[in-house]
């Protein structure tokens, strides 16, 4: 049975058993992964007492190779199948503890660079999962619920590892990320399904990734869908990086950006929801520009209240909600925008434009914050009205398509 016939076999519904594994598997990376997300730069502001452009640079060299591994792995989604490439993710994602052990810059350098390889496969695999898993009419429910058991992760590792980062040191927190990601490694094995290549291979040219890329490339509506991930996601690198950092400068407490962690990501698990359920009952069209303008409008609040540590819990976390339900939709905007044939590619080269504005938003930000911490959210609020823009061209020209 190839791996398009076993998705439409046992995949269909939210609750196909494929589904359920990997929003578990996602769950459990992301609980672990928590520390990583959400304190990085604190450590290495505080343990290692760098400023904030060392944090900015290795999250750049994290992004930039996800960037380039998705665009690979989404090729090699289609010829050694999605549990493979899945896997391959998961493997990297093991280094993550260990950065909390390593204060040198080259080790901690190599650190990143296997993560950031890592970061590639483990998002094509996980979204083409999502895309070839669940119907098409209910792609809006299925992005929510995937991208939820992130958020979700996230919230519940906030608020368990904010409690025991008031006990415990940087280096114990990391050995505990490690063993529980080596952990959620073996259950993946486990539990999800095997993946059958789904695309011949030719014999002369097996690989051919300028010519797999090259016919989406050329196209009108990826232009769009581009422009929309690029502009969105680059003002979400600058508030991944700044929203930690001005957390504990304002309150000076290494726990309180766990509990905004906790909080925001509980509160986009909810945007999440309704933006799934909004899409798949009424469309695409509003609740992707409703999200969409409520980024820019965060970005605003935040640009005037930075000072005060009860404006940026209100505004990041209306932030986090929007950009999350922006994110929940783009599995269905892939859907819609790309053939059967090209879908695990578009999720490649997407995950690439992802990477590649996020490294834009944390190398500039880091630079930005020490100007002035108003000037990254005034920024952000014009990427995202420019990306609010291309989105609703984006939905005009699907609509004219009748998809």
């Amino acid at each position: 049975m190839t791996e398009e016939r076993h998705s439409e076999a046992e995949g269909s519904g939210l609750l196909g058993r494929t589904f359920v594994a990997l929003c578990l598997v996602y769950f459990l990376n992301s609980f672990f992964i928590t520390p990583f997300s959400a304190i990085f730069p604190v450590y290495v502001e505080t343990d290692l007492e760098r400023l904030p452009w060392f944090t900015g640079y290795l999250r750049g060299l994290m992004l930039v190779l996800g960037g380039i591994f998705a665009v690979v792995s989404g090729r090699l989604s289609d010829l050694l199948g999605l549990k493979i490439t899945l896997l391959l993710g998961l493997g990297g994602y093991m280094l993550t503890g260990l950065v909390f052990h390593v204060a040198d810059p080259l080790l901690l350098t190599l650190l990143i660079f296997g993560m950031g390889m890592a970061t590639g496969p483990w998002s094509t695999a996980g979204q083409s999962y999502l895309i070839t898993g669940v119907a098409a009419r209910r792609l809006g429910l299925g992005g929510a619920l995937y991208f939820l058991s992130n958020t979700a992760g996230g919230a519940v590792g906030g608020l368990v590892f904010g409690i025991l980062k008031t006990e415990w040191s940087f280096p114990a927190i990391g050995t505990f990320m490690s063993f529980g990601l080596v952990a959620v490694f073996f259950l993946a094995i486990l539990l999800m399904p095997g993946g059958e290549r789904r695309t011949p291979v030719s014999s002369d040219t097996p690989f051919a990734l300028w010519s797999a890329y090259l016919p989406l490339l050329r196209r009108r509506d990826v232009h769009l869908l581009i422009g929309l991930r690029y502009m969105i996601t680059s003002f979400w690198g600058m508030a991944t990086l700044l929203m930690p950092l001005l957390i504990y400068r304002v309150s000076h407490s290494d726990s309180m950006p766990f509990f905004y962690h906790s909080v925001s990501l509980a509160v986009a698990a909810c945007c999440q929801l309704l933006t799934g359920l909004l899409c798949d009952r009424y469309g695409r069209f509003w609740p992707l520009i409703v999200s969409a303008l409520g980024i820019a409008l965060s970005a605003l609040g935040l640009a005037m209240f930075w000072e005060s540590l009860t404006s940026l819990f209100i505004f990041g976390t209306s932030l986090t909600g929007t950009a999350w339900a922006v994110s929940t939709l783009v599995p269905k905007l892939i859907n819609d925008v790309a053939d059967p044939e090209e879908k695990n590619r578009l999720v490649g080269l997407g995950h690439m434009v992802w990477s590649a504005a996020m490294v834009t938003g944390s190398i500039v930000g880091g630079y930005l914050i020490e100007i002035n911490p108003a000037i990254p959210f005034l920024t952000g609020a014009c990427l995202a009205t420019g990306g609010t823009l291309c989105a609703w061209r984006l939905c005009r020209r699907l609509d004219s398509q009748g998809k």
